[in-house]
């Protein structure tokens, strides 16, 4: 087992002593800090005319919202925003510049916003049940929707039941970092999987095009040890990386937005979500899904390494993997469901936001699972023989 280890770190010092390496991370990190912050550059207009800066306007909403914080979104909190509204001047031009907007309605508007979301013509009218109306609302609207999904009847029953799980009233929190995070965490696991096509091409492929293999190979330990080292090495650079993309959008997010507390629920992100979470616990599952991913692109790499010749092609087929899932989709209410569940299993597609928590579930021999759940467990299922194709394609390799 020793040999192991020193194998595995003979890999790493051929990873990190070359200065692309730490120049590449620099840039990368450089990239992750501009793009996260790049919403809050500008300013805020209203009528042609500057208000204020984005980020001055982001510190308002944040402030307005904090003070709610922690309260029900229940019949009384609904009627505040709705009366809060109504307190504007039907006839004004531009609500958002009347005093009435400045002084009375802009705390709510975060919670007014929800409500609009289905009654926004009818707000001005003096409804004690706000609350309940919006829930009942919002509970047709999802049940619409899944009516209209071309999926099996277990899978529109477990999404029903699901939905049915979600505790009302909701807690009003300040989600805006949350929301921010989760959808950075996929960015941590795409520039995880870019970064490690770079450094992990050349791990079997490198020494095939320098001609080293023959010789590596012909050591006591240079088929069995050293390829599993190899392996090794690649999951754990991977994982690595994207502990570290995570960790620093964690830091930047929190910076910039803060972190209200974890217990508001998922539906405050986006209010079709059925799965009963709050954003603390899909924050956990995002980072399993996005790590999951970039283990299930470190394998495809790791055996397109093992296969090739040259880290080139290695890292050009990688590229096209990882982006080009990414411009395609499929709408789960106009066509079969199985089209996006299948293309949901491909690398990029497991770690976007947006479908680790959208209702599209696996229905598996009777058993309806949330792409929470399966997408970590078919990369960890996938992981397995994929680096068993790579160790048997590197000791099969015929030297040019």
């Amino acid at each position: 087992m020793r040999m192991f280890w020193t194998l595995v770190g003979y890999e790493y010092r051929k990873i990190f002593r070359r200065r692309v390496t730490w120049a590449a991370l620099v840039l990368a990190a450089a990239f992750a800090v501009i793009t996260s912050q790049i919403n809050l550059l500008g300013g805020y207009y209203l009528d042609g005319e500057r208000v204020s800066s984005n980020r001055a306007q982001m510190a308002l909403d944040r402030s307005c919202a904090l003070t709610l914080s922690g309260r029900a979104l229940d019949n009384a909190l609904f009627g505040e925003a709705a009366a809060a509204y109504a307190a504007i001047p039907e006839d004004a031009d531009l609500y958002q510049q009347t005093e009435e907007y400045k002084t009375v309605a802009r705390p709510y508007e975060e919670v007014w916003d929800r409500l609009g979301f289905f009654f926004y013509d009818e707000l001005r009218d003096p409804r004690p049940t706000w609350g309940d109306d919006f829930y009942a609302a919002r509970d047709a609207w999802v049940a619409d929707g899944i009516a209209d999904m071309q999926a099996s009847r277990a899978t529109r029953a477990a999404l029903l039941d699901w939905n049915d799980a979600i505790t009302t009233p909701w807690t009003f929190r300040w989600i805006t970092g949350w929301r921010w995070l989760l959808i950075n965490f996929e960015m941590a696991g795409d520039l995880a999987a870019f970064l490690g096509a770079v450094l992990l091409a050349p791990l079997f492929a490198g020494e095939y095009s320098r001609g080293t293999d023959p010789l590596l190979r012909s050591c006591r330990h240079g088929r069995g040890r050293l390829a599993a080292a190899k392996l090794f090495t690649g999951f754990t650079v991977t994982a690595l990386l994207f502990a570290f993309f995570a960790a620093l959008y964690l830091l930047v997010m929190g910076l910039t937005y803060g972190y209200d507390v974890g217990d508001a629920p998922l539906q405050l992100l986006q209010i079709g979500y059925v799965y009963p979470l709050t954003v603390a616990q899909a924050a956990v599952r995002a980072v399993a899904c996005d790590l999951g991913g970039a283990l299930l692109f470190a394998a495809f790499l790791l055996l397109a390494s093992a296969a090739l010749r040259s880290a080139f092609p290695v890292v050009v087929g990688a590229t096209v993997l990882l982006l080009l899932p990414m411009f395609f989709d499929f709408d789960p209410t106009s066509v079969p469901l199985w089209p996006l569940l299948l293309f949901n299993l491909l690398p990029s597609r497991m770690m976007k936001f947006e479908n680790i928590f959208s209702p599209a579930p696996y229905d598996l021999f009777g058993a309806v699972l949330p792409q929470y759940v399966v997408f970590p467990a078919v990369a960890l299922v996938l992981c397995l023989p994929l680096a068993a194709l790579a160790l048997r394609a590197y000791r099969r390799h015929q030297p040019a």
